[in-house]
């Protein structure tokens, strides 16, 4: 049996990396006859320090220029880092703009009206978040305030302060480290975490997120996900098969909520307590009738609240809760799509199908099997 020698060329002082060399290590002992290169012990080079390197496939930071001059040596090249502005085809990323359409939706879901971004936007995957984001809230109707540097906290601050009684501002940082400055600048100004300001973070670095307080919420990118199919497509190239022609981008996980964010956000009370009894009654049968009374009001006043604050109808509200725990089910656990349509409060497999398609764009199947390593 033919042995494949591989080289990573990661820097694993980034934990985002990390994570994608556990999903590599994990296609590799499924392989079995994968031989890491490993001159110092551990398995991170160069790219300079493979010129004179004889092996089958590399994994990494690669850009365009660097497959083209593996390839030229005979050597398969996949790429994992998505700051390129136009990433090798042989690549595979997250998707970032999936990650601000995420965001924005699930500051929207929290009832939040006003909204910030901030993060270093000299790379190419930062200016995609950036734009998702701001593009997912003006479609349903809404501004967002670009902070360019860290003294501009000020301008959240500005903002509460003339527009009080409004609820808080969500910002989204587009990397974790950023999110910390951001609640630090708002602890220094007087602002309440989450009461002021809801702040979420990107990459679920949890030396990042869990060390401080309030504790930082962020989206999960699952980037071992990312390590797995690179190293699918790795086996592929090397094993003959034609390259992509397009990378293949991952979606986030989900989103791990902590302090941060951690409050439904509508200065309504009425809307807050509808959307605090769907949250915590979405995996029930219940109806709009069921929410309205839970909020002691007629179901025309809370329709008509939700669509003024929110955007939507409650009927919307109550699938978009039901296909969230459906989705996290779907990624974390083995049930069956049957048992799982009841415990998201669907009566039937078929009705749950057409609504989780509606959200989601995809079968519970099909979204199953992308958030999987095999297959």
């Amino acid at each position: 049996m033919e042995r494949f020698e591989i080289a990573l060329a990661m820097d694993y002082a980034n934990p985002f990396v990390r994570d994608v060399a556990e999903g590599v290590a994990r296609y590799a002992f499924q392989q079995g006859r994968w031989r890491f290169h490993a001159p110092d012990g551990v398995p991170e080079v160069a790219l300079a320090e493979l010129k004179k390197w004889k092996g089958h496939g590399v994994i990494g930071m690669l850009d365009r220029a660097a497959v083209a001059a593996l390839n030229k040596r005979g050597i398969a090249g996949v790429n994992i880092f998505g700051r390129f502005p136009a990433p090798p085809p042989t690549s595979v990323v997250i998707d970032n703009r999936e990650i601000g359409r995420l965001a924005a939706e699930y500051f929207i879901g929290k009832g939040i009206r006003r909204f910030a971004i901030t993060g270093r936007k000299v790379f190419g995957d930062a200016t995609l978040k950036y734009e998702a984001y701001q593009a997912a809230l003006a479609a349903r109707g809404f501004g967002c305030l670009e902070l360019k540097s860290r003294l501009a906290i000020q301008d959240i601050a500005e903002q509460v302060a003339g527009l009080a009684g409004d609820g808080p501002v969500g910002v989204l940082a587009t990397e974790d480290p950023m999110g910390r400055v951001v609640i630090d600048a708002c602890i220094d100004a007087g602002l309440r975490v989450p009461e002021d300001v809801c702040v979420l973070g990107v990459n679920n670095d949890r030396f990042a997120c869990e060390m401080l307080h309030p504790q930082l919420s962020s989206i999960e990118l699952g980037a071992a996900r990312v390590g797995w199919q690179a190293a699918q497509m790795l086996d592929g190239l090397m094993k003959g098969a034609a390259p992509p022609k397009e990378p293949i981008r991952i979606s986030p996980e989900r989103i791990v909520e902590r302090h941060s964010t951690d409050l439904v956000a509508v200065g309504d009370q009425v809307v807050a307590e509808a959307l605090r009894f769907i949250r915590e009654n979405a995996h029930r049968p219940i109806q709009v009738g069921d929410v309205a009374r839970a909020a002691h009001v007629g179901r025309r006043t809370l329709e008509n609240r939700f669509r003024t604050l929110l955007r939507v109808s409650v009927h919307d509200s109550i699938r978009r809760e039901r296909i969230r725990r459906a989705c996290r089910l779907l990624k974390e656990t083995d049930m069956l799509v049957e048992d799982l349509s009841e415990a998201c409060g669907y009566a039937t497999r078929e009705r749950f199908n057409q609504a989780f398609k509606q959200e989601t764009a995809a079968t519970p199947s099909a979204y199953r099997k992308k958030f999987r390593f095999v297959g």
